[in-house]
C-alpha cells in the first residue's frame, strides 16, 4: 500500500488495501517481470520499437484505447485529437504491429504487456 501511494499510483496520501488493490497487483507483478528480466514481444514489441525508430506515439495511443475500452470518442478526447486522426492512428499501429484490435485475447495481451512490461 505504501509504495502505491509513494510512488504516486493513487491519487491520495492514506488508503485502505481494497483503495489500491489494483495498483499493488500491477506493481507486484511488474517486480516479478523485471526478475525474471521478461520486455515485450510480438505486436507490442513491434509498436514501442516502431515508436522508437520514428519518434511517434502509436503505443500511447493503443494503451489510451485499451483504458477507455475501445470508445474512440473517449480515447480522442484524452489525446486531444480528432476521433478522425485515432481511427487512422488504430489502422497504423494494426498494420505496423500486426496486432488485431478486434480479437479480445490481442487486446489483453498487449494491456497486459504495456501495464507491466512497458508501464510509461
Amino acid at each position: 500500500m505504501l509504495r502505491v501511494l509513494r510512488e504516486g499510483h493513487a491519487a491520495r496520501r492514506v488508503a485502505r488495501l481494497p483503495d489500491v488493490h489494483a495498483q499493488s497487483l500491477l506493481l507486484e507483478l511488474r517486480d516479478l517481470a523485471a526478475a525474471r528480466g521478461e520486455r515485450p514481444l510480438g505486436p507490442v514489441a513491434r509498436l514501442l520499437a516502431y515508436d522508437e525508430h520514428n519518434d511517434s506515439d502509436l503505443a500511447e495511443t493503443l494503451e489510451t484505447w485499451l483504458d477507455t475500452l475501445g470508445d474512440v470518442r473517449a480515447a480522442a478526447a484524452a489525446l486531444f485529437i480528432h476521433p478522425n486522426t485515432l481511427r487512422y492512428r488504430l489502422r497504423r499501429l494494426e498494420e505496423v504491429s500486426g496486432l488485431d484490435i478486434g480479437d479480445p485475447e490481442q487486446r489483453f495481451a498487449a494491456m497486459l504487456q504495456l501495464r507491466i512490461l512497458a508501464p510509461r
